[in-house]
């Protein structure tokens, strides 16, 4: 296999994506970090298991654009100084990724309202003995959003699982006493923490992720 052709930042530059690359690791051996780089800013996206994407954005001088997806293993070698360059894995990514700009804002949630729906998941799986039972626990609905209604487009209602949810306490995204909201895009829910987001996509443009109790 070749060596990253594009050049990437200064692997320094890279190091606050370590904690979330370490933490995908613990949930899969075989986790890959996509990288995507503008003049400015980079951000930095896992695959999670049951069809959760996280990931999050630092301020970086980047400079040229960059999307290259590493193994989060050699990631953080490289971060670490162990490899010189780390090699391309982009044949392992081949979905796409949310957009950056065109979302709507749904609501707003408090921390302590995520972390009792996701302990209230915990101790449901704790009788999950199959891993479709796992599956359809994740993907249960678990937050409703709707937008405030106007007169200029019809109000915007989105489902939100545990699944994503769940993702932002496992890579360490949501702060005790934060606020998570929730935003819509065509296609895409967006979870989104104070520390990164998990995104979900969506088969039908209106049929959007979301974040109030039902």
């Amino acid at each position: 296999m070749a060596a990253v052709s594009t050049p990437l930042p200064n692997a320094s530059l890279l190091a606050d994506f370590a904690p979330m690359a370490e933490r995908a690791i613990s949930i899969d051996a075989e986790s890959v970090l996509r990288l995507r780089g503008g003049a400015d800013r980079v951000g930095g996206f896992v695959r999670l298991p049951y069809e959760v994407l996280a990931g999050r954005a630092i301020a970086a001088a980047a400079g040229d654009r960059f999307d290259v997806t590493l193994s989060a293993s050699d990631f953080l070698r490289w971060v670490d100084g162990q490899i010189e360059q780390p090699v391309r894995r982009d044949a392992h990514w081949l979905s796409s990724l949310p957009p950056i700009s065109g979302w709507q804002r749904l609501d707003e949630v408090p921390e302590a309202t995520i972390s009792e729906l996701i302990s209230a998941g915990a101790e449901l799986a704790r009788d999950a003995d199959s891993r479709s039972a796992q599956e359809s626990l994740l993907a249960s609905i678990v937050l409703t959003a709707i937008a405030e209604p106007s007169t200029a487009a019809p109000p915007q209602r989105a489902d939100v699982a545990l699944g994503p949810l769940s993702a932002l306490t496992r890579l360490g995204f949501m702060p005790r006493g934060s606020v998570i909201a929730i935003d819509v895009c065509p296609g895409w829910t967006r979870v989104t923490a104070e520390l990164g987001s998990a995104y979900a996509p969506t088969a039908n443009p209106l049929a959007l992720l979301g974040g109030r109790l039902n």
